[in-house]
């Protein structure tokens, strides 16, 4: 099994959306998926069809250490398994969020770990989403991830705080692959900061960027698929392309003794 972080500098970035598109579009290509969710926020779930914050998750095995998270798994019909952070409804948010934090900071590798006792394939994928980095949260699925997908929404700055992201990505060894989110070719801000972006990352910036559209958060409200709702625009052929490269990569990157191609 391989597995991918999905993360960001700055927030409204699309890393949620991003994280629960690609798992659908992922388990089409015939990957066994399970996507996770290390960040408090706990609404990954929302996308594969829950209407109330889940309970159970993985906050209550950084707590207790218990094995309950398994069980909190959902499974949708297209074969994904999602596993949310869960803690809904608990009375002491602030003194748990507190005591996580603090048990994350001193478990450097729990997620990473967590994650070796899933019983997925070879060619299978955990595609974890996080909250804005830096943050506890997401340190743990960078050190977790065979690949990071850094999302850069077209904004002054998400390209401010990328140098020191980037830094940070070298300095861990990560293969990482730079995914722009949320453009409008109409705007000459956006053009201008693609550009910089080529300049800068070179071919870690992927070639699919994926294209504003406002019936993604539409076809969410209406607990839909957007890629399925709305499959000849151009964000989704967009998803599906960067669907079809990371399908590729986990393939490559199963090989026995291959490397798979990639940059930081």
């Amino acid at each position: 099994m391989k597995t991918i972080a999905i993360i960001a500098s700055v927030g409204g970035a699309g890393r949620t959306m991003l994280t629960a598109t690609l798992a659908g579009l992922l388990a089409e290509r015939r990957h066994a998926v399970l996507a996770v969710e290390c960040d408090p926020r706990n609404v990954l779930t929302f996308h594969c069809g829950l209407r109330t914050p889940a309970r159970q998750g993985l906050h209550s095995q950084v707590l207790f250490g218990n094995d309950d998270w398994s069980d909190a798994a959902v499974q949708t019909d297209d074969g994904v398994l999602w596993l949310p952070w869960g803690g809904a409804r608990d009375d002491g948010a602030a003194a748990s969020s507190a005591a996580m934090s603090a048990a994350l900071h001193q478990q450097s590798m729990w997620l990473r770990d967590l994650l070796a006792r899933v019983d997925l394939p070879g060619h299978g994928v955990s595609l974890i989403d996080t909250p804005t980095w830096p943050s506890v949260y997401a340190a743990q699925a960078m050190a977790a991830a065979d690949l990071v997908m850094v999302v850069v929404p077209p904004a002054p700055l998400a390209c401010a705080t990328l140098p020191r992201l980037r830094a940070e990505l070298k300095a861990l060894g990560k293969e990482t692959l730079y995914v722009a989110n949320a453009v409008s070719p109409a705007s000459q801000l956006h053009t201008d900061i693609l550009a910089l972006l080529r300049d800068s990352l070179g071919t870690a910036l992927s070639t699919y960027r994926v294209h504003a559209d406002s019936g993604i958060p539409e076809a969410l409200a209406r607990n839909e698929s957007f890629v399925h709702s709305a499959p000849h625009s151009q964000a989704a052929h967009d998803m599906q392309g960067l669907a079809t490269w990371l399908s590729s990569w986990i393939r490559r990157a199963y090989q026995p003794g291959a490397a798979a191609g990639g940059s930081a």
